[in-house]
């Protein structure tokens, strides 16, 4: 530990921080009984990448000589700070190094005051303990769930999903239309979050509709991610998450990936009705209540 060097993260370390993120989790996997799913360092260290590019005051990494061995990355988007990711190689876990990377990467940029602090977090202990020691209690389950979505039955209310904007190209209108909802549902406006989602091949937003209004917006990509996805009225929840099923069918979509909080039991019914299975169970973490995530749909982990 007396050779790990703490300081802020620059563009040359993404390749290292992706490789800490594959071993880190792989590990996390194997030590919670799951087989571990490969990722793919290009598309991890592009993502690592969007956060240092908007967030770079809250991107710490430790390194032994030239060779990152942990990182931790924040971002703020209004009054919402959010840890996206905290990883560390299996050998320099447990001696204190997560804590104080987490701790430096919540002091910068400075929060507003009443800001809230949360986290997707895994159930492994040794990260629970961390985040419940700065105030961050559980306020819901997250199920990632994923497998080919079949047919299922329609719910009473259904929505139209209106495309905003061409596929892989974010539009104004797209990033407005998710802003309306957003800081209702999510706490917060997220433009630069939504822009890199809605930049990757196939990736698209489309406004719900019922009856001709808005009642919300979900988004989904190329390789079979739904989400983000919002409503503000609960009844809707249901509707959004069997019309984004039936989209992504539509589209030829074989498999899908959802991140659905426990407290949108009607997206998780509507979910398990068309055939998707748990694959990964974590916790939405925060310091004060964040949101309504009963209307929410996730997205990735590292900007839920």
């Amino acid at each position: 530990m007396a050779r790990v060097r703490l300081r802020r993260a620059r563009p040359s370390d993404l390749a290292g921080c992706a490789a800490v993120f594959a071993e880190s989790s792989a590990d996390l996997a194997r030590r919670q009984g799951q087989i571990p799913a490969p990722p793919d360092p290009r598309v991890i260290a592009l993502r690592l990448g969007h956060l240092l590019g908007t967030d770079p005051a809250g991107f710490h990494v430790a390194a032994r000589g030239a060779r990152v061995v942990a990182f931790a990355s924040t971002i703020l988007r209004e009054r919402v700070h959010f840890l996206s990711m905290a990883w560390a190689l299996p050998e320099v876990q447990s001696g204190g190094l997560g804590r104080e990377l987490v701790g430096r990467a919540f002091e910068q940029p400075a929060a507003p005051s009443g800001a809230a602090r949360c986290v997707y977090a895994s159930l492994d202990p040794r990260a629970q303990r961390l985040y419940l020691d700065l105030g961050m209690v559980p306020r819901t389950l997250i199920y990632v769930l994923g497998g080919a979505p079949h047919p299922s039955p329609a719910p009473a209310e259904r929505l139209e999903l209106v495309p905003l904007g061409a596929p892989g190209h974010p539009s104004r209108e797209a990033l407005a239309c998710a802003a309306a909802f957003d800081r209702t549902v999510r706490g917060c406006r997220r433009d630069a979050d939504h822009r890199f989602e809605l930049s990757q091949p196939g990736a698209r937003l489309f406004a719900a509709r019922h009856r001709g209004r808005r009642v919300g917006y979900v988004s989904m990509d190329g390789a079979g991610s739904i989400g983000p996805g919002a409503v503000t009225n609960e009844r809707f929840a249901a509707p959004l998450a069997w019309a984004a099923l039936a989209k992504a069918r539509e589209a030829g979509i074989e498999r899908v990936r959802m991140r659905i909080p426990g407290l949108n039991g009607a997206a998780l019914g509507v979910a398990f009705a068309a055939g998707l299975g748990v694959q990964l169970i974590g916790a939405w973490m925060s310091d004060r209540p964040v949101g309504r995530l009963e209307g929410y749909l996730g997205t990735f982990g590292d900007l839920f």
